[in-house]
């Protein structure tokens, strides 16, 4: 049997770092057929999302405990380029603030039950909306905090 897990896009949304305040609406979190979703396609210079997929809780020797390892703690702070498919908060035609996904958001609602896969966006400039993958260049934060859903943002990212 299947679970049924629900995030409204409001916790998304400040649990990112307080990106926009947005009404509360159920948005399922099981991934979609593998027919709908697309993965991005390679883009030379772009952070692989394999990389990000390694978040989750690592524990080391002296007991600390950590959402990211090693590898990706290097990468905290650090200008990344990253491709990915946009997932905005409106309809708007050009965004500031979004989601960047690993893989194609198959409905406006719906959000991959990996959110390692995801990241919040908080661009620079304003980014235009797009249906095709896009590559966006900024500052890579990890989320540290076991209560956000999330684990990365970019910051003053901007269209690449």
């Amino acid at each position: 049997m299947l679970r049924r897990h629900f995030l409204s896009s409001f916790s998304v949304a400040a649990a990112a770092g307080g990106l926009v305040a947005l009404p509360v609406q159920a948005m399922s979190l099981e991934p979609a057929p593998s027919h709908l979703r697309l993965g991005v396609p390679d883009m030379a210079g772009a952070l692989d999302w394999s990389l990000l997929a390694q978040a989750g809780e690592t524990r080391f020797r002296d007991g600390e405990i950590s959402r990211f390892p090693a590898a990706l703690r290097a990468l905290d702070g650090q200008d990344v380029l990253l491709g990915g498919y946009m997932m905005p908060f409106s309809d708007a035609a050009r965004h500031q603030q979004f989601l960047l996904g690993g893989l194609q958001f198959h409905c406006a609602s719906c959000l991959s039950n990996d959110l390692t896969r995801v990241v919040a966006v908080r661009a620079a400039e304003a980014v235009t909306r797009s249906e095709a993958p896009l590559m966006v260049r900024g500052r890579l934060s990890l989320i540290e905090e076991q209560q956000s859903p999330l684990f990365y943002r970019l910051d003053d990212a901007r269209a690449a």
